[in-house]
Order: C-alpha cells, then sequence, then structure tokens
C-alpha cells in the first residue's frame, strides 16, 4: 500500500478542499509507479515428494507474468533447483535440458534421448540420427546426430557421414532416430515432432507404449498400434504436421533452446511448466539458498560478463533480482541465512541492503511452526511439508512473500509476486475519509484533464476497504505505469 505522493498543480487538476455549505469536497491524486526492470529467479525443489506441487506451479505461469506483459515489463525468468550435489543441477540454469524417454506398456524403458543446452537445438533445427548410429546405445550422444539435412519424418534419415555398426537392436527393437524441438515459421504447440524407428525384424505391437519425459509429460500409444519391421512412425503435435501418424496434443511437448524466459520469448508457457516439471530425482537434501548462490557466483555466472560461465546473460546490472522458492522441506545449505542475503544483496550493490525492491526473497513452504518439534508446518492431500524456517527467515529479511505449499492453489502468491515485482501499486491511500456515495475515481493517462482514459465504477473496477481508508484495484484492474488516478469525495462528517 501506498499514501498519496502527489498533488496536482491548479493548471494540471485542481487538487483542493472546498468547503461549501456541506461536506467538503476533496480531491486524491496519484500516480502509478514506474515499472521495474526484473529478474526473477525460480528455485524449485525437485525431490521425490514433489511431484504435485510442481505440477500446480507449471500451471500459474500465467498469473507470473500477467503484469509484465501487460505493463511491458521489462522481465527475466530463471529456473533452478535445490539440488546441489549432481552436477548437472548445482545451481544451473535448467532451460534447455530435456529427455524423450519411450516406454512400454510395463513401464520398462525402451531407449531415452537426454538432450541439453550443449546439443545444437536451435530454431528450425531437426535432429536426425545418422543411420550407421540406429541404436539405443548411440543416440545418447549429440555427435551422432545430424542437423544439417532435411528432415524426414516417417521415412528413412538421410545421413550425414557416420562410420558406426549400423542398426542395432542388442539394447532394444524401437531406438528414437529423429526429433524437432523448436519448429520455425510455426509454434511449438503446432510443430513439434517425434520420430521412433523399429530396426528389429519383426513387427512390434505399441499398444500401451508411452512417449514420456522425468517430468508431466506422457502420451499413451491407442490400443492396436502396430509398428512393422524396418518403419518408422512419428509423433505430433497435431496431424497437420507433414508425416504424422499419431497427434500428442500437449500430452508431450519439447524443451526449447531457452536457458531462461525473457519478455521476448515465443510461447513462454509452454517452456515454462517444461523447466519447472524438473520430475523427483533430486537429492533428499534440498540446499535452496545454496543452489542460488552457486547459481550467481563464479563459474557460472562469471564476473567480467564475458560468457564463459554457462548462466551468464541472466543477472543484468540495472534489474532488480528476485527469488522465489518452493519446497516442502527445510533448508540445509550450510551457511547462516544473513551470509547467503549479504552475498545476492552484493550483486545490486551496497543500495539493496535498505532498498528490498531491488533484492528480495519469497517462497512458497512449510510457513508454520509445528505445535510440537517433529511435527509438519501443515499437511493436505499431497502429503506434509516441514517448517522451512531458513526460507522464512530470508523472506522477513528482504520484505519479500511467503504462502503455504500445502494450498491447492499458488495462483495467489504467484498474482501478487508479479504485481509486487512489476513496481505496480493495487493500493492506494486515501487523506481523509470518504462519504461513499460521492466517491468517483478517473483515470488519466497524464497531468492533463484532457487526457482522461475513464471513470471507474466502485465493487466493479476497485473497492473501498475501510478498515485501512484505501481503494483496491483488482489484479486485473490496476492502473499502468505513469497514469494518474484521481479520486474525487465528499468528506464524511466528522472526519475532518
Amino acid at each position: 500500500m501506498r499514501s498519496l505522493i502527489l498533488l496536482l498543480s491548479p493548471s494540471l487538476f485542481l487538487g483542493c478542499t472546498d468547503y461549501g455549505y456541506t461536506q467538503p469536497t476533496q480531491e486524491d491524486v496519484f500516480i502509478q509507479n514506474r515499472l521495474n526492470t526484473v529478474d526473477l529467479l525460480l528455485v524449485v525443489d525437485n525431490s521425490c515428494s514433489m511431484v504435485e506441487e510442481q505440477a500446480k506451479l507449471a500451471g500459474n505461469f500465467d498469473s507470473f507474468i500477467q503484469y509484465f506483459d501487460e505493463a511491458k515489463v521489462d522481465w527475466q525468468l530463471g529456473v533452478i533447483t535445490t539440488d546441489v550435489d549432481q552436477e548437472q543441477f548445482s545451481g544451473h540454469l535448467i532451460g534447455g535440458d530435456d529427455e524423450i524417454v519411450l516406454a512400454d506398456a510395463t513401464g520398462r524403458e525402451i531407449d531415452r534421448v537426454e538432450y541439453n543446452r550443449d546439443w545444437p537445438v536451435a530454431p528450425g533445427v531437426v535432429l536426425s540420427l545418422d543411420p550407421s548410429y540406429f541404436a539405443g546405445t548411440s543416440n545418447d550422444s549429440a555427435s551422432k546426430w545430424c542437423t544439417d539435412v532435411a528432415a524426414t519424418p516417417g521415412t528413412a534419415n538421410p545421413g550425414c557421414g557416420g562410420t558406426g555398426p549400423g542398426a542395432d537392436a542388442t539394447r532394444g527393437d524401437i531406438v528414437i532416430t529423429e526429433f524437432a524441438p523448436d519448429p520455425d515459421g510455426v509454434t511449438d504447440a503446432a510443430g513439434e515432432w517425434v520420430e521412433i524407428t523399429n530396426i528389429s525384424a519383426a513387427e512390434v505391437d505399441l499398444s500401451g507404449y508411452a512417449l514420456m519425459d522425468d517430468g508431466r509429460n506422457a502420451y499413451l500409444v491407442p490400443d492396436g498400434t502396430l509398428l512393422p519391421a524396418g518403419e518408422a512412425l512419428v509423433f505430433a503435435r497435431t496431424l497437420d504436421v507433414e508425416g504424422a501418424d499419431l497427434a500428442v496434443g500437449d500430452d508431450f511437448t519439447l524443451n526449447n533452446h531457452d536457458l531462461y524466459l525473457t519478455d521476448e520469448t515465443e510461447g513462454p508457457e509452454e517452456i515454462f511448466a517444461e523447466m519447472v516439471a524438473q520430475g523427483v530425482s533430486g537429492s533428499g537434501i534440498e540446499m535452496g539458498l545454496e543452489a542460488v548462490r552457486l547459481a550467481i557466483s563464479e563459474p557460472l555466472l562469471s564476473v567480467a560478463g564475458d560468457g564463459s560461465g554457462a548462466n551468464d546473460g541472466f543477472i543484468r546490472e540495472d534489474a532488480n533480482f528476485s527469488v522465489l522458492i518452493v519446497s516442502d522441506e527445510e533448508d540445509s545449505s550450510p551457511l547462516p541465512v544473513n551470509d547467503y542475503l549479504s552475498l545476492y544483496a552484493d550483486l545490486k550493490g551496497e543500495a539493496a541492503y535498505r532498498d528490498h525492491s531491488m533484492m528480495n526473497v519469497s517462497a512458497v513452504i512449510g510457513d508454520r511452526a509445528p505445535e510440537f518439534d517433529g511435527e509438519p508446518s501443515c499437511s493436505s492431500a499431497n502429503g506434509t511439508a516441514d517448517w522451512g524456517r531458513r526460507y522464512l527467515r530470508a523472506v522477513e529479511e528482504t520484505a519479500g512473500l511467503v504462502d503455504s505449499i500445502c494450498d491447492e492453489d499458488f495462483s495467489p502468491i504467484v498474482n501478487e509476486l508479479g504485481l509486487t515485482l512489476s513496481g505496480l501499486e493495487a493500493e492506494f491511500a486515501l487523506s481523509k475519509v470518504p462519504r461513499l456515495d460521492s466517491l468517483k475515481v478517473s483515470i488519466y493517462a497524464d497531468a492533463d484533464e484532457a487526457s482522461k482514459i475513464r471513470d471507474l465504477t466502485i465493487d466493479v473496477d476497485f473497492t473501498y476497504v475501510e478498515e485501512d481508508n484505501l481503494i483496491r484495484f483488482e489484479y486485473d484492474q490496476v492502473p499502468e505505469s505513469q497514469q494518474y488516478i484521481l479520486v474525487e469525495y465528499k468528506v464524511q462528517s466528522g472526519s475532518n
């Protein structure tokens, strides 16, 4: 909430108190904040108890950025995990990493291809396995894939000079042989596809097979789907893709090569969902605060900013830095909480120690102390959560936001966080107590009466909060950056 910040001169708005024969008339004039530039680092617990929470978070991207987009905030969003033990996590921004997994009807893994930021994934690039390496043991290496040949969904791959031994069904009869993770000219939802090939001498019944990943994706192959010997089958987002055999829709998506998301990323909702749905193979010793330190320190973030660090480009000198941690366990990082906060604030300079808009930590955690030691902080249908006292301390020290991970819906805190980080205000405190039947609110583009945009309606566009004597805008009604809000009203008797 903010107090009255500006009374415009009479040549612009006639801000005044007019004492007539009845109650005095008051005009309060506010100006909406200028937009922030924001780098938001999301820390996702990827331990074994976080499946449902990752899914809820994956569906909340629109809530994250609705204020960013509507208000044209310059934003970047990166994702790391709480796992600092495994090298592929350990502070690394996890954009650009994904896996394609084919499992049979019993759940047994038939083939897997894992790609990461080191693979030649780029807009319009189709990765085609060289035919001399048609084997589940060979397609794990980026060097076996061609990127400069024509796409051939459903037909033989042309090859690119490979010298491998040829098809080898030792590991399995079905091999992932071609995929298009980031189509050019159409959206991912219209153009992604994956090809599998039967390299055995016999027909394979794919009934109940699943195309999946380690996160939220799983497409079940319809019963009666047969793949003849030597033939290929193409899973595509839609049947409009040339060569498509099965339409997977949103049940299977591929991550692009984006290390982090920005306000210019195409189709960010889908990529965000892939980033946060990291599965549950991470370490059970969660170190969210340490993971942040690793993400913003050498060698992952080079001091020189010369591109040598794996996370270079994410932290910008002129942007505020915000952290959101989502975990159902307590933080086990080795350093005291204040040591971590000092390291984070150092990114933004000395002013960040006083101005928490420049650096802050928020959390979706077990947010309440249990009644008895050893008991969970909260419980839900998805399980229990430990009290995240260290995370809570970080939130309190930086004036961040906190919510319970046991809540069924994460959108309230995500909405509030998006609004807070944007720099926009939703509440404006009045200077005097109004008579409600006289309350009028108008929005102006600038400090000129002729710039009026519209008049607002109470309980439709805004509400009056009596206990705090303020007007409050709902999240989808918040005035835009640097718009003026003129509030006119008769002063309630006895409140002068």
